[in-house]
C-alpha cells in the first residue's frame, strides 16, 4: 500500500530532527551561500542570499568538453556541448568564478545589422578549469537531462550544489532539443539565410530544432552512454561510472525513464549503467508512457509542480504508480511550482539579457531570449518564480517586459515587490530544494563510502519531507524488504 501524507497547517523546523548524515535538511535550510554580484552583463543574484541555500561541502569546479555523437539521421554528427561540475582541489583562490552563456556568445553576426549575444550568467559556486579533488575516494555520477528546447545552463547553479556534496555532474547539450538551436533558427529566419550554422552539421534550410520526439529521444539516451564511455577519459579514477544516476527535467525525465527502462516504441535498450534516476516535472504524458516505465526497477525518484500546467503532477503520480517493479520509489509534490520554476538560473538570464535588450536596439538574441522567458503560455513566466530584484535591478527593465507581453497578445504584469514571485515561491528556495532532494536520495542510492547504510526513504519519507522542506506540499513513499522504516515516517514498506 502506498500512503500519502499532506502538508500540515504548519511548516516549522524541527531542530531535533536526525541529521541526513553530513547532508541535513535542516543545516541546509538555516545556512546561506554568500552569493557574489558581477559587473553588467554578468547576472547574480545576490538579493536573497539567505535563501540562497547551505554552506558549501567542497569547492566545486566547472568545465566544458565538446564531442561528437552520432544523430538518429543519416549522416549526421551532432557536436555536443557537455558541462562538467565536480567537487575540486580546494586552492581555488585565483581561478575565475564560472560564467555561463549560450554557445552563441558573441558569436558575429554577419553580414546582418544585429549585434551578437551578450548576455552571461555568474556561477554561485562554480570556478572555471579547477583540477578536480585528488584527495578523495572516486565520486559517484549524476548524469543531467535537460527539458525540450532548454539547455545545460538553464540549471547551472542547482547543479553547481549538487556538485558540491560530492558528485560528478556532467549534462549534454542534447543537440537539436535546445535552445540554442531555437536561437540559430530564429536568427536565421530574421537574416533569410543561413547566417549561423547548425551544430550538427544540417544544411540551410533545414531547422537545426526540427526533430521529431522519437528520434529525440534516441539522440538523448545516446547522449547519456556516450558521456558515461567518455567521463574516465576526463576525470581517470576520480570518477566511478559503476555508481551512476540520471537527473531530468520534463523530456529529460523522460530520457532518464527511457535510461533506465529503455523503449519498445522508440527503440532504445536500457543503459545498464543507470543505477538510479530522479526526475522533475515530467514531460507530457503522449511522450511519457512511450517509455517503458513499467519496466523500471532502479530507485527512482519524481518531484513535480503543484502548478505546472504544462505537465501536470497527475502525470508524475501516475508514473510512479505504474513502477511496480521499483520497491524503491518517492514522489514529491512542490506546492506553488510551476514547470519552469526548476530553472535555476533563468530569473539571472531575464535581468542579463532584458538590461541589454532594453538599452541595445540590435541586440536581437538577447531580446529574443528575455521575450521566450516572459512570455511563456503555460509552463509560467519569470513574474511567477523570480523576486522584484530580477526586473528593477541593477536596470529596471519593467518598460522592456511590459511592452514584450502587450506585443505577445498577454496582459500586462504589475511588476511590484509585492506581486513577483506570484506564485509565492522564490526560485532560489527550489533550486535549493531538488538539490537537498537529490542529495538525499542520489548519496544512499548510489552508495557513497561513508554511507550508514540507511535507506533512502528514511529522509524522503512524507513525515520527514512535511517538516523540513516547506515547499513540499505531499509525498509517497515505498520501500523494500531491506528498507530501514522507522515508526511514524508513513512509508509503505515491505513485508
Amino acid at each position: 500500500m502506498n500512503l500519502t501524507i499532506h502538508k500540515s497547517a504548519t511548516a516549522a523546523l524541527v531542530t531535533g530532527a536526525r541529521p541526513l548524515h553530513r547532508f541535513s535538511l535542516l543545516t541546509a535550510l538555516t545556512a546561506a551561500i554568500v552569493v557574489s554580484g558581477g559587473p553588467a552583463p554578468v547576472a547574480g543574484d545576490g538579493t536573497a542570499a539567505a535563501n540562497a541555500g547551505r554552506a558549501v561541502d567542497l569547492a566545486v569546479g566547472h568545465t566544458i568538453k565538446l564531442i561528437a555523437v552520432p544523430g538518429a539521421a543519416q549522416g549526421e554528427s551532432r557536436q555536443v556541448e557537455v558541462h562538467l561540475w565536480y567537487p575540486a582541489d580546494q586552492r581555488l583562490s585565483d581561478l575565475p568564478k564560472s560564467v555561463y552563456s549560450s554557445r552563441l556568445y558573441g558569436v558575429p553576426l554577419i553580414p546582418a545589422k544585429w549585434d551578437p549575444l551578450s548576455w552571461r550568467v555568474e556561477g554561485e559556486l562554480a570556478r572555471e578549469g579547477a583540477t578536480i579533488d585528488p584527495n578523495r575516494t572516486p565520486f559517484p555520477v549524476i548524469v543531467f537531462s535537460h527539458g525540450s528546447l532548454n539547455d545545460p545552463i538553464d540549471y547551472a547553479h542547482t547543479l553547481e550544489r549538487i556538485a558540491a556534496a560530492g558528485f560528478v555532474v556532467a549534462a549534454p547539450s542534447h543537440v537539436n532539443n535546445t535552445q540554442d538551436d531555437v536561437r540559430i533558427d530564429y536568427v536565421n529566419s530574421q537574416a533569410g539565410f543561413r547566417l549561423v550554422p547548425c551544430n550538427d552539421g544540417r544544411p540551410w534550410p533545414v531547422e537545426c530544432s526540427a526533430t521529431t520526439v522519437p528520434r529525440s529521444m534516441r539522440d538523448r539516451v545516446r547522449d547519456i552512454s556516450y558521456v558515461l564511455d567518455l567521463l574516465p577519459n576526463w576525470f581517470g579514477d576520480r570518477v566511478d561510472v559503476s555508481r551512476a544516476g540520471v537527473l531530468g527535467h520534463s523530456r529529460g525525465t523522460v530520457t532518464a525513464l527511457a535510461a533506465a527502462g529503455g523503449s519498445s516504441v522508440w527503440g532504445i535498450q536500457p543503459e545498464p549503467r543507470v543505477k538510479a534516476i530522479m526526475g522533475l516535472a515530467i514531460g507530457a504524458p503522449a511522450i511519457t508512457f512511450n517509455a517503458n516505465v513499467a519496466d523500471i526497477t532502479v530507485p527512482t525518484l519524481l518531484v513535480s509542480g503543484k502548478l505546472d500546467n504544462t505537465s501536470r503532477q497527475e502525470v508524475s503520480e501516475a508514473a510512479f504508480e505504474q513502477m511496480e517493479k521499483s520497491d524503491e520509489k518517492a514522489f514529491v509534490s512542490i506546492e506553488n511550482a510551476t514547470h519552469r520554476s526548476f530553472d535555476a538560473t533563468y530569473c539571472d538570464q531575464t535581468r542579463a539579457a532584458g538590461a541589454i535588450a532594453q538599452s541595445n536596439s540590435r541586440a536581437i538574441l538577447d531580446r529574443h531570449t528575455l521575450r521566450g522567458i516572459v512570455t511563456a503560455p503555460t509552463s509560467g513566466r519569470a513574474m511567477d518564480y523570480c523576486p522584484f530584484a530580477t526586473f528593477a535591478e541593477p536596470t529596471d527593465i519593467r518598460p522592456l517586459v511590459s511592452s514584450l507581453l502587450l506585443a505577445a497578445g498577454l496582459p500586462d504584469f504589475s511588476i511590484t515587490a509585492n506581486t513577483v514571485p506570484s506564485t509565492g515561491l522564490n526560485t532560489n528556495e527550489v533550486k535549493e530544494g531538488v538539490k537537498e532532494l537529490a542529495v538525499a536520495f542520489f548519496d544512499t542510492v548510489l552508495k557513497r563510502v561513508g554511507n550508514d547504510g540507511a535507506h533512502f526513504t528514511r529522509y524522503l519519507a512524507p513525515k520527514w519531507l512535511n517538516k523540513h522542506l516547506p515547499m513540499v506540499d505531499r509525498a509517497k513513499a515505498v520501500a523494500g524488504d531491506d528498507a530501514i522504516c522507522p515508526p511514524g515516517q508513513e512509508v509503505a514498506c515491505g513485508d
